[in-house]
């Protein structure tokens, strides 16, 4: 029996990635922490117990004090040669003391040590030097991510029909292909069915200027033609509450989403996504919850996407210090976050995105949309084709 052993701390993702690889013999799991790090391990339990991987927790003090947390580890250590288990320590977690500590105790008996190498995501051996690097299998999947740094996410059931989903996608990329042009009319049919949710009904009078306008005109035409509305006599009448959202601004974030399921056929590293996916996370007494407009998961990292049809005149900072907050909370060191405009961005947020380390598509890059995300996706590392 191989037992894997691993310190946890604030990012323990790397201690979860190996032991889904295929590839890689894991019977059991022995996660290192202080009794405050009791909940942290919970969760890590609860991804490997429905995969046949017997998870335990092995605590040790808390304080900085090198001869106490040594005499722990020696106990482990022990024990487990007692067990007759071969043992491999993955040194990729841990607080420097403790990770130097447990490396030390390990390295004594020469059992097998690796760091999982965050970029390329590779196995690389500390010890024997002789063991070739591997690629780790992007297996993990995005519920499992969140649950790691404790959140619970509600994935939508799509009911989308794949034909009209094709339909969509099309004209969501017509769409964001004249993004410069067709942005004051796409504004107004924001408006217009933002009018409807508000009145909780599905069809909306066009005033007389409203029916001049050439950009909406087109709009609404396409609307139409996909059979999302209808519009006689200046009156629009959406189909159902699904095509109100999708002129609501839904159409990018469903632009965005397809578009993320046909670079995954170019691209393994791709290994989950999914729109609109609902999170609701613990604070103190009460439960948050955020959404997350398109989130996926590429070479073992978190990717999460914020789509926005409306300006940012007003709410700029606060859209990007979110996006940038979500991602350390959901996804930790590793994670990666991009907001997709459909308005032009102020020089002042494009600066401040640069700061807060988030991409950023802008409606000049629309129309190339599918270039941009697929070169920021292979930016997250990794190489190796996955066999599902």
């Amino acid at each position: 029996m191989i037992t894997h052993v691993g310190i946890i701390d604030q990012d323990p993702v790397r201690l979860i990635t190996p032991l889904l690889d295929h590839g890689v013999p894991a019977e059991r799991m022995i996660f290192i922490g202080t009794e405050a790090e009791q909940e942290q391990y919970e969760r890590l339990a609860s991804i490997l117990t429905p995969r046949n991987i017997k998870a335990e927790f092995f605590t040790i003090p808390s304080s900085i004090n090198i001869a106490s947390i040594r005499r722990r580890l020696d106990e482990l250590a022990a024990t487990l040669k007692q067990q007759q288990s071969e043992v491999w320590f993955n040194a990729s977690c841990g607080l420097r003391h403790r990770l130097l500590s447990a490396y030390e105790v390990f390295r004594t008996y020469h059992w097998p040590i690796y760091v999982i190498e965050p970029f390329s995501d590779e196995m690389c051996w500390l010890y024997p030097a002789d063991r070739e690097q591997q690629q780790v299998e992007d297996r993990i999947q995005l519920t499992d991510y969140l649950t790691i740094f404790g959140a619970r996410s509600e994935l939508p059931e799509t009911s989308v029909p794949e034909a009209l989903n094709d339909q969509l996608w099309e004209l969501g990329q017509r769409w964001a292909s004249s993004a410069l042009e067709l942005g004051p009319g796409l504004a107004t049919l924001n408006y217009l069915a933002t009018t409807c949710r508000k009145e909780q009904k599905l069809d909306v009078a066009l005033s007389e200027k409203q029916q001049g306008y050439k950009e909406l005109g087109i709009l609404l035409k396409d609307l139409e033609e996909t059979g999302l509305a209808s519009y006689q006599n200046g009156i629009l009448t959406f189909k159902h509450e699904e095509a109100r959202r999708f002129a609501n601004g839904e159409w990018l974030e469903n632009l965005v989403h397809s578009t993320v399921r046909a670079i995954q056929n170019e691209l393994p590293t791709i290994q989950d996504h999914s729109l609109g996916v609902q999170v609701y996370r613990q604070i103190g007494d009460r439960e948050v919850r955020n959404e997350l407009d398109v989130a996926t998961v590429v070479n073992n990292k978190l990717h999460i996407i914020e789509c926005k049809t409306k300006g940012m005149r007003d709410d700029g900072d606060d859209t990007l210090y979110k996006l940038e907050s979500l991602r350390d909370l959901l996804g930790g060191l590793q994670a990666r976050a991009m907001l997709v405009s459909f308005r032009p961005l102020r020089h002042h947020d494009l600066v401040r995105a640069q700061d807060l380390g988030l991409a950023i598509i802008g409606p000049e890059q629309l129309g190339d949309l599918q270039l941009h995300l697929h070169n920021w996706f292979k930016d997250a590392g990794g190489h190796r084709h996955n066999i599902a």
